[in-house]
């Protein structure tokens, strides 16, 4: 094959179909229509000699010609992309930046409030939109440019965005300060016979708490269901119920509002807080700049 007859955009759109495994999602990512993507993988086979890509379900499948190819090509790419975007470099100090960043509400309580107080004095000219993931089509909007950066538990991102650990977290029961039945410790039985404030993830199953009380033949006693752990504080607070939360954001709300933290008396473990972004933006220089600024607050926090 004479390379010098070969339409290098014909690269970055077989790049976004193996990215994406879907002529659609690489198409609305690329801002080409379905039949010219299409067209445009035909090419790519016919100089290649493959078919690089099989339908399965309602995505693709790379064959193992498109696996051979997939590394060296990316690395061309980010070659050509670094090679000529080198000079833009992102001034942080007198950007004036909006970002937009999807956030779970554990990272509205704990990570955003360190990088806005960070961000004020480091980079005054960025602004933030901080968007409630329950809101978005995340993996789209990510996908169209729409959100820069997601933060939070989200599995569901991993199988669309590249993932970064920041923080690991662990769990706690709250109680009012002068709860009438609870002192210093909590019981597996009075945990699960105490009516508390449950949190809902509708993207998840049941919850490990659950699953460990149904090991030792007992359940909770839900009295509320909320969607948000904000909610949660200020029913406790109020309230003799209890609820588990997971520890850095209960501490933020204990001393204001009168909160006990206590060891659950099961095992809970710990959740990974993370930080995603679309594979695109990879070497973005504000992305980048912003993906650090992340990092710095999660390992303060940690």
């Amino acid at each position: 094959m004479n390379i010098s007859d070969l339409d290098l955009n014909l690269l970055t759109v077989f790049d976004a179909v193996y990215t994406e495994r879907s002529i659609t999602r690489a198409a609305d990512n690329l801002g080409m229509s379905q039949p010219a993507v299409s067209n445009a993988l035909g090419r790519l086979r016919e100089a290649v000699g493959d078919p690089l890509f099989i339908r399965v379900g309602r995505g693709v499948a790379p064959t193992a010609r498109a696996q051979q190819l997939a590394g060296p090509l990316r690395r061309a790419l980010d070659t050509i992309q670094h090679t000529l975007s080198e000079q833009w470099l992102f001034d942080y100090a007198s950007a004036e930046h909006h970002f937009r960043i999807a956030m779970s509400d554990y990272g509205d309580a704990v990570i955003l409030p360190k990088l806005l107080d960070w961000l004020s004095r480091a980079a005054p000219g960025v602004s933030l939109s901080v968007i409630p993931v329950s809101e978005l089509d995340l993996p789209g909007e990510m996908r169209a440019g729409h959100v820069d950066l997601a933060v939070g538990n989200l599995e569901f991102l991993e199988a669309h965005s590249r993932t970064e650990r920041l923080l690991e977290e662990s769990f706690v029961t709250v109680v009012r300060a002068d709860h009438p039945q609870i002192r210093d410790n909590l019981t597996l039985r009075q945990y699960a016979s105490t009516p508390q404030v449950h949190v809902m993830h509708p993207s998840r199953g049941s919850p490990l708490v659950d699953r460990e009380l149904a090991a030792h033949g007992l359940e909770r006693r839900i009295a509320v269901r909320v969607s948000s752990f904000m909610a949660v504080p200020v029913i406790v607070a109020e309230s003799d119920l209890i609820a588990t939360l997971p520890l850095r954001l209960a501490r933020s709300f204990a001393g204001i509002m009168g909160l006990r933290l206590l060891d659950p008396p099961v095992s809970l473990g710990s959740v990974s807080i993370n930080q995603y972004w679309h594979p695109r933006t990879d070497r973005d220089p504000a992305n980048q700049w912003l993906r650090e600024a992340v990092r710095i607050i999660g390992e303060r926090i940690a």
